[in-house]
């Protein structure tokens, strides 16, 4: 069964900014059909920032970058298929209960941020081996599977 709605982790959030990522067998072609084909993409304002940092640490000429990183926010702002969360009270109680899992302080809070949608596409290993915590967390492979877009990249 697809997903009809995506909480996606930072990783995910940085192509959108003109940001290349490393995740074996990414195509950002498939990643285009994926993000069509669904009704919603949530993320978090806290990737946002850290996407915005690493476009300011790679970039070689730096309006260049920041004009691209700027083109993206104006899209994902303007797109009404996305949602953007900010940090809210329910999300910190979610945080609170994940804080013991020992993960990092921005996974913690996108975690947290992903139980209203109840799934997390990430590539981080800490958070791919969590179960039972009421987020269905999954890798680009596992939603290709599940979505049926396997491709030859």
């Amino acid at each position: 069964m697809k997903f009809r709605e995506l909480y996606l982790d930072t990783t995910y959030v940085m192509p959108f900014f003109y940001l290349d990522i490393d995740v074996k067998g990414f195509s950002r072609t498939v990643y285009k059909e994926v993000i069509k084909s669904l009704e919603r993409i949530h993320l978090s304002e806290i990737s946002i920032i850290e996407a915005k940092a690493k476009s300011l640490r790679i970039g070689e000429k730096r309006s260049d970058t920041n004009k691209k990183f700027n083109e993206g926010l104006s899209v994902l702002s303007a797109d009404e298929k996305v949602v953007i969360h900010g940090y809210r009270s329910m999300d910190d109680k979610k945080f609170n209960e994940f804080l013991p899992l020992g993960l990092d302080f921005f996974d913690a809070v996108i975690l947290a941020q992903s139980c209203t949608v109840g799934n997390l596409l990430t590539e981080d290993s800490k958070l791919l081996h969590l179960k039972d915590i009421g987020v269905e967390i999954i890798n680009w492979d596992a939603l290709l599977e599940r979505d049926g877009n396997r491709r030859q990249v």
